[in-house]
């Protein structure tokens, strides 16, 4: 998925959010307690790390995901708005803006990863009491029991066990075993707030890719690309690498809520597989037998009653839900729509010059035809215009 064809969109929504951000915290430092702007802060923040993050500008996702984070404090009534807090802010964008203008002159955010402005989004998310320091040093000291903990749990999380395989994928990771190759299941799980669950799963498969081989993914890609899934997805895969490192990479992806994982026993599957295969076939021989003896008794009834019954099957099939109309937008430079109506003002004049030459008997060819060809190269200049709109 190349993301590069969507570098004017993203500079245009941008500049946009970067605008609002700038009214939003001259409006806070006026109204510290206003909390439609501190709503409003926060999503524009939350939006912009969404699409730095979408678009790989990972030092750009850092400060607006930082800036997001103390948002949601101060939403939450945990921190209140200072003096200082405002000061910070207008320097972060201050950065954003330098991002912003390195990207549009090169498509690259530059190296500028703005450490003292995230030491002091930090400091104010974990100052005053140091509660945050404590949570975070107790966390850090639970891990292992959590890891245990997720040992023992049941199988319910892990629903790449729940991948339905065909023989041909199953024969793949059989040989991929045979190479020597380690096959291990994954569960990811995306944030409830995602607001571009495809684009995260993207950056998931990109992450993954870079040191495995997908093999299966559940739902399909395709079904993925089109967010036609919940809040999780699972996928199978072959790699040289252990697990810690590839759940690591996932884990990294912003929005990702968790990413579990655990090796996948091919024989397993293989031999459950071939149950189900022999099971089914015990089934079609049960209900052939059945349907045959069912038939027997009824083989002079005249055929003509088989009919009604397949209309009436063909009417029960009602007709497929059509899709809801949703209005589409797109984002046209303006200098191509005054070109578009400079040229059918033009297309105007042309028409009107050729019914005045066409009611005049004496210069009515020579001036007709030259009025044909001036219309025909302003139609030809319309149109182009028209496609590049």
């Amino acid at each position: 998925m190349d993301v590069s064809q969507y570098l004017e969109i993203f500079l245009d929504e941008t500049n946009e959010h970067l605008q609002n951000l700038n009214t939003q915290i001259l409006s806070l430092e006026q109204e510290p307690d206003n909390m439609d702007t501190i709503n409003e802060i926060f999503r524009a923040a939350h939006s912009l790390k969404g699409m730095a993050g979408t678009m790989g500008y990972k030092r750009m996702q850092t400060l607006t995901h930082d800036m997001e984070n103390v948002f949601s404090e101060v939403r939450n009534g945990n921190i209140t708005v200072k003096a200082n807090m405002i000061d910070i802010l207008f320097q972060c964008l201050d950065a954003l803006e330098e991002y912003n203008t390195n990207i549009r002159e090169s498509a690259d955010e530059g190296t500028n990863d703005n450490e003292p402005l995230i030491k002091q989004l930090n400091d104010i998310l974990n100052g005053g009491s140091g509660e945050a320091v404590q949570q975070e040093e107790t966390s850090a000291k639970s891990e292992p029991e959590s890891t245990d903990t997720a040992e023992e749990t049941d199988n319910s999380d892990k629903k790449w066990l729940d991948i339905k395989l065909d023989e041909s994928e199953i024969n793949v990771l059989k040989e991929a075993k045979k190479q020597g190759k380690k096959i291990y299941g994954l569960t990811v799980k995306v944030q409830e707030s995602c607001i571009l669950k495809a684009a995260r799963a993207f950056l998931v498969f990109k992450a993954v890719e870079e040191t495995s081989e997908i093999i299966v993914s559940s739902p399909s890609a395709q079904d993925i690309e089109d967010e036609k899934f919940d809040l999780d997805f699972s996928l199978i895969i072959v790699s040289d690498s252990p697990i810690d490192t590839i759940l690591k990479a996932a884990k990294d992806v912003s929005e990702i809520e968790d990413v579990l994982g655990d090796v996948f026993d091919v024989a397993k599957v293989a031999a459950g597989a071939k149950e189900e295969k022999a099971d089914a076939k015990v089934e079609v021989k049960e209900t052939v037998k059945t349907e045959v003896a069912a038939a027997a008794p009824t083989q002079a009834a005249p055929a003509a009653t088989a009919a009604p019954a397949q209309a009436a099957g063909k009417n029960d099939k009602k007709p497929a839900a059509g899709k809801p109309v949703v209005n589409r937008t797109v984002r046209v430079d303006i200098e191509k729509l005054d070109t578009l109506m400079n040229l059918v003002s033009e297309l105007i004049i042309a028409k009107n010059s050729l019914v005045s030459a066409s009611s005049t008997e004496n210069n009515a060819n020579s001036e007709v035809l030259e009025q044909i060809e001036y219309l025909e190269s302003v139609t030809t200049s319309l149109h182009e215009s028209v496609m590049k709109v």
